[in-house]
């Protein structure tokens, strides 16, 4: 009997502390929980201000250096001055000088290069007149080749009629029609360079008077007179009018006289003096 009160008695004292522990566990716990929490809050809020630092000082850094101004000073710090803008406003000069020197060259490469076509136009209009004056001399100074009665005349542009050949066709130089035997002379000064005996044009003799200007007289007496390579004199008889053509021979005695000059045939009348008739 009493081992069993002796056991109930050992039986209550548990029963009592889980009693307490169910009923005052809970506000323990919950103690326990606030001090946690209230530790670490404690302990953050202390770490806290060096973190801050910590992560804020590199943007310090990275800011620009910022200078206070006091009222009444010059706050128009971004503006350039006068002198800065300067060297821009000579530049500016320059390039307009530069332009201006390029345009003056321009001018006077243009005028030089219309000097120097100025200059070879005067030249070459006085080649021309120098070669003018030439050929109006020659023009003066050459003599009637016969004396006689103009045939027919100088065409290389038309057609005329030949009686011969009876049909039109061009004439490269003058017929003066003269007596048979007639004496035939050199219209100028010059040297013999042909003699031939041409079965159309007959017998015929050349003289050249200078590197551009030739004559030629046709349908002659005889080339017994001359011979090539001799220069003869401006009034010299070199034959006679004959009628050794066979263009020729229905119009009767005549000379065919050609003046050939740069290589081509011109119209005679433009060289002798005025015919008579």
């Amino acid at each position: 009997m009493s081992d069993k009160n002796h056991n109930n008695d050992n039986k209550r004292p548990k029963k009592s502390l889980y009693n307490i522990l169910d009923k005052e566990g809970f506000y323990i716990i919950l103690f326990l929980c606030v001090c946690i929490v209230a530790v670490t809050a404690i302990w953050v809020s202390n770490q806290e201000p060096d973190y801050i630092l910590t992560e804020d000082m590199p943007r310090f850094e990275e800011q620009p250096d910022i200078t206070l101004v006091e009222e009444g000073e010059d706050t128009n710090l971004d503006e350039p001055s006068e002198s800065a803008m300067l060297p821009n406003t000579q530049t500016t000069s320059e390039i307009g000088n530069n332009q201006q020197s390029l345009s003056e060259t321009g001018q006077a490469i243009g005028q030089s290069q219309s000097l120097q076509t100025d200059e070879a136009n005067t030249d070459m209009e006085d080649d021309t007149e120098d070669a003018m004056i030439v050929s109006s001399e020659q023009r003066a100074n050459m003599i009637m080749p016969v004396i006689g009665r103009k045939g027919l005349p100088f065409a290389d542009d038309r057609l005329v009629f030949h009686q011969t050949l009876e049909q039109w066709s061009t004439h490269k130089g003058i017929d003066i029609h003269a007596e048979e035997g007639s004496p035939v002379r050199a219209a100028l000064e010059g040297e013999v360079i042909e003699v031939i005996n041409d079965t159309i044009m007959g017998i015929t003799i050349t003289l050249q008077h200078n590197e551009d200007l030739l004559t030629r007289y046709c349908n002659l007496s005889t080339d017994a007179m001359v011979k090539v390579g001799v220069t003869v004199e401006k009034g010299q008889i070199i034959s006679g009018v004959g009628r050794t053509a066979s263009t020729k021979s229905v119009e009767g005695p005549l000379l065919h006289f050609q003046v050939i000059e740069n290589g081509n045939n011109v119209d005679p009348q433009n060289y002798l003096p005025k015919f008579n008739n």
